[in-house]
């Protein structure tokens, strides 16, 4: 609080500083004072902070008593400051020199845990003391008590014909909705033709080779020697520094290298919304914006190229925290996005890591293990405010405002209202009794159903707990919201590109071609000239000159015999 005073005297001189410096020491002490005021005769109702508790109690605008559902969250957050207040009022991190009896910093305590324990708990911070936190903490467990009897607030309402859902006082179609997912799809698929400087390579995926089970520093699909992946990104180099690309570490090419670095950015920051939107039960913005291609010393990875799929697997969430049981979570990306993701993975970001040290724009010589990070950062990724912003930016323009916690409610909401009427015609030749036959073959073998899926025949190229028949079940679930979204395979986008030179830009089809002996090269021939014989008695040159688009044609000349 010191602190904060002293930077709103910025630019003041030393004795108006004093003045600041009295007037935080004294409001501190009013603070304490609140928070020490115990009730002699047991009567809390005589203490300010419990009266305000009270009257906070009271809804603004209904002027009438709060639910226990909705006053909780404001005890919480009256009972996090007040453990604030009287840690610093215990143990001072600096004297309090200007107060009449002044107070000592804690270094003065030769036993800081003892003062802690014996002189500020038990007086002050424990449940049935005669402190308001003591009966904040009683107020608090009262609430949620009668908060789990009645249930959570409901916070959405759907239109009668169920295409318009109204929630946090928005109302999202589900064609807004869909038109929200296509247009960050679209507009990072565009950002991505431009960073491949014209080259879309058509990947087959099933060819790429990875493992869910190997784990050590540094290692991805990339470092995978039988995908030949390692220096791919030399064929984008090739094309930037060529004549056409116009790329250079000096002059006006250097200028165009670093915007290149700023668009990739750019890039990234619309990755992010068009991977939360279409890739299922969307994650929470910490488990997401921490998503790392490489294993790291500390963790694995979590993108793996699976079946044909680029996968996103998590192995850390909120539910493992809470019930510290670990579990998986898999989630797969629409297929223009898992096509997206390669070509960044492989080219784009391998190019623009090389591209940032040969300026000399980042002293970082490591790659960055993170997704979600800008060409500048060497080991952090984006914060959750940096998520929120862009998710909003890839979005914009749908006709709402999207956050991560909405789009968790209405991706939820959406799924309960929609995904079970295509479910029913998903697969009409599927047993409907697949789940009573699992319980009957793990009967047959002796023990239950769940010691069966987590004990036996567990292949060990998967890991334990993520075995192939609960990827393939992540898999439907993902493609349900993709069949949903309209962004399955073979889905045309529902918007066109909006920059013309990314629409009259062609996407060159090179094949699946890891070796690059075997991709072509830029010093290929401008033109090729030719000589044709029309008769026993005359013939014509032509030059076929090759160009971006299309190939023009020119007659040279012909000659008669």
């Amino acid at each position: 609080m010191v602190d904060f005073v002293y930077a709103a005297a910025a630019g003041l001189d030393s004795q108006d500083i004093s003045a600041f410096a009295a007037l935080a020491e004294n409001l501190f002490q009013l603070f304490a004072m609140f928070w020490t005021d115990i009730s002699k005769d047991g009567k809390m109702e005589t203490c300010a902070l419990v009266h305000f508790t009270g009257v906070l109690g009271i809804h603004p605008r209904e002027l009438a008593y709060q639910t226990a559902y909705g006053f909780t969250p404001t005890l919480s957050a009256m009972a996090w400051i007040g453990r604030l207040i009287l840690l610093e009022y215990a143990l001072p991190l600096e004297a309090y020199s200007h107060l009449k009896i002044p107070w000592p910093s804690r270094t003065q305590y030769p036993d800081q845990v003892q003062r802690l324990r014996d002189q500020i708990h038990l007086k002050y911070m424990r449940k049935g003391c005669f402190s308001p936190l003591g009966y904040i903490c009683e107020r608090t467990h009262h609430a949620r008590t009668i908060a789990t009897r009645e249930g959570p607030r409901t916070n959405i309402s759907w239109s009668p014909d169920l295409q318009v859902l109204s929630i946090a006082g928005q109302e999202i179609s589900m064609s807004g909705l869909r038109q929200a997912a296509h247009l960050a799809v679209a507009r990072t698929e565009q950002r991505a033709r431009k960073l491949m400087l014209g080259l879309w390579p058509n990947v087959d995926l099933s060819k790429i080779k990875d493992s869910l089970v190997t784990h050590r520093p540094g290692h991805s699909f990339l470092s995978e020697p039988e995908n030949q992946l390692q220096m791919s990104f030399k064929l984008l180099s090739r094309r930037a520094f060529s004549k056409d690309g116009g790329f250079s570490l000096k002059g006006p090419g250097r200028r165009r290298a670093i915007q290149y670095l700023k668009d990739r950015d750019e890039f990234v920051k619309h990755m992010f919304g068009a991977i939360h939107i279409p890739s299922g039960m969307p994650a929470r913005s910490e488990e997401l914006r921490v998503i790392r291609w490489a294993d790291t010393v500390a963790a694995p990875r979590n993108i793996f190229a699976l079946q044909g799929r680029m996968v996103l697997v998590f192995s850390y969430n909120k539910a493992t925290t809470v019930s510290n049981k670990s579990f998986y979570i898999v989630r797969f990306p629409c297929p223009i996005m898992s096509q997206v993701l390669f070509l960044h993975l492989t080219y784009i970001q391998p190019f623009s890591d090389f591209l940032a040290r040969q300026l000399q724009v980042t002293l970082a010589m490591s790659t960055n293990p993170h997704l979600f990070t800008l060409h500048d950062t060497a080991t952090g990724c984006f914060s959750s405010n940096a998520c929120l912003k862009s998710l909003q930016l890839s979005t914009q323009g749908c006709g709402f405002q999207l956050t991560i916690k909405l789009y968790r409610h209405t991706a939820i909401s959406v799924v309960k209202k929609h995904i079970p009427a295509i479910i029913a015609s998903f697969d009409p030749n599927a047993p409907s009794e697949y789940a009573m036959f699992l319980k009957t073959l793990a009967f047959q073998t002796g023990h239950t159903i769940q010691t069966h899926s987590r004990s036996y025949a567990l292949d060990n190229t998967y890991p334990a707990k993520l075995q192939s028949d609960i990827i393939d079940r992540y898999y439907q679930s993902s493609l349900l919201w993709h069949r949903f979204l309209l962004l399955g395979e073979g889905d045309p986008l529902l918007l066109q590109p909006e920059w013309e030179e990314l629409g009259n830009q062609s996407s060159q089809a090179i094949g699946y071609s890891p070796d690059l002996h075997l991709v072509p090269q830029d010093d290929e021939p401008e033109s090729i000239e030719i000589e044709v014989e029309t008769g026993p008695r005359s013939r014509f040159k032509l030059q076929i000159i090759k160009k971006t688009r299309k190939e023009s044609y020119r007659l040279l000349g012909s000659e008669s015999r």
